[in-house]
């Protein structure tokens, strides 16, 4: 027997005699660490459970530390005094549903289901939170999802590391809901990066850019894909999976079946959004209006595309998101309601239209231009008191 320590547990050697060795420790009774010829190295419990003599693996050294070794002897001392076996709480534990099944089951259960979103989730599990597939929901721990979230905040921006975070409260919530969990959620208490909300849109020098790169595309489809994105504003996934079916040519108007608010929208088409649809039906026209090779049937992925126009326009910054909202900010500078705005980009709360509010001053411009020269030439008058006797008089004819 001796005081297991780190630097015991670190120097002691595999036995001569080729079998498995055992020192137990000689300050907590029950304690002892076992090391196999080949020199591995693992803390085990030892004692009586119910009347019979048990052993128990603990964990291998370096993993579990001495200190966690007597932490976890103690525990299983104090259930054995309240009666328990330990041994069926560790099987518990062995059974307990991995991050990998667990995502898994979210998925099919939940995303998608009840989420149009749940590619968005699939990208993030699969993306941000592989590292975690083999642990244990209950070996997730607070300061592990706030590593996580800091470390994602700094390669990939804000945006990304609160939808994550966003992502496992609710996935944690439902794992509590369905009896794969019991412990408190750790994703729950860690804050959110503030978000400054994005307002890039082309100004009328970038937006001709934009067109002339669109003319000079190859590819009649995503020519014709960027282009409608610019004169209806619809989000990608909605012009990219759109349905000739749905589109209405001779009425002008497109009806999009289901959109991120979960309800329909239709959607007048001005006439150079119908010559471009029209310019992309063929003969023998099929489902979608962009058909792709892939299992969806339609294209999916226009970001490539993107990059290649905007970086002809040179517009490096922008975004394909930001081609809706420039359709948004050009509305609302031409003076039209953000009631409108909101309308034309199925907005569901007007709320999210604000951002377009202060965009659209030169109405307000004019009349207060207008006013202020009307006041002001009060001042004129004044100067001229003749021009003001002879406005008083064709008053008074009046």
């Amino acid at each position: 027997m001796a005081n297991l320590t780190k630097q015991l547990v670190e120097k002691v050697a595999p036995s001569s005699g080729g079998g498995q060795a055992f020192i137990r420790d000689d300050q907590l009774t029950g304690l002892a660490l076992r090391i196999t010829p080949k020199g591995v190295k693992s803390f085990v419990f030892e004692g009586r459970i119910r009347g019979r003599m048990r052993r128990m693996t603990l964990g291998q050294y370096p993993a579990m530390t001495v200190a966690r070794a007597r932490d976890e002897v103690l525990k299983i001392k104090a259930a054995v005094t309240e009666g328990k076996d330990p041994a069926d709480r560790r099987l518990e534990e062995r059974a307990e549903i991995r991050f990998k099944g667990f995502a898994d089951l979210y998925m099919e259960r939940h995303a998608k289901q009840q989420k149009r979103s749940w590619k968005r989730d699939m990208q993030m599990i699969e993306g941000y939170l592989s590292k975690w597939h083999s642990r244990k929901l209950s070996d997730i721990r607070p300061e592990d999802v706030a590593q996580l979230h800091d470390k994602l905040g700094s390669q990939h921006g804000p945006y990304a590391a609160n939808r994550t975070l966003a992502l496992l409260r609710s996935m944690f919530n439902l794992a509590r809901r369905w009896g794969h969990f019991k412990g408190d959620n750790p994703a729950q208490g860690i804050k959110f990066f503030p978000e400054k909300k994005r307002e890039r849109f082309l100004s009328p020098d970038e937006l001709k850019r934009v067109l002339e790169g669109l003319s000079a595309e190859p590819n009649k489809y995503w020519q014709a894909y960027f282009l409608l994105c610019l004169l209806l504003g619809p989000r990608r996934s909605e012009l990219l999976s759109a349905r000739w079916a749905d589109v209405d040519l001779k009425q002008r108007q497109w009806s999009i079946p289901t959109t991120k608010s979960g309800r329909s929208h239709l959607l007048p088409l001005p006439e150079p959004a119908v010559a471009t649809f029209e310019g992309l039906q063929d003969g023998d026209t099929g489902e979608f209006v962009f058909p792709g090779h892939g299992a969806s049937g339609h294209l999916v992925e226009p970001k490539k595309a993107w990059q290649r126009i905007r970086a002809q326009a040179g517009v490096p910054d922008v975004t394909i998101h930001d081609l809706r909202r420039t359709l948004g900010s050009w509305l609302a500078a031409s003076g039209e309601s953000l009631t409108l705005v909101a309308k034309v980009l199925n907005h569901s709360s007007i709320s999210t239209t604000q951002v377009y509010a202060r965009l659209s001053l030169e109405p307000v411009r004019k009349a207060l231009e207008a006013n202020a020269t009307q006041m002001l030439s009060l001042l004129s008058q004044l100067a001229d008191p003749q021009e003001a006797d002879s406005g008083a008089a064709r008053q008074s004819g009046n």
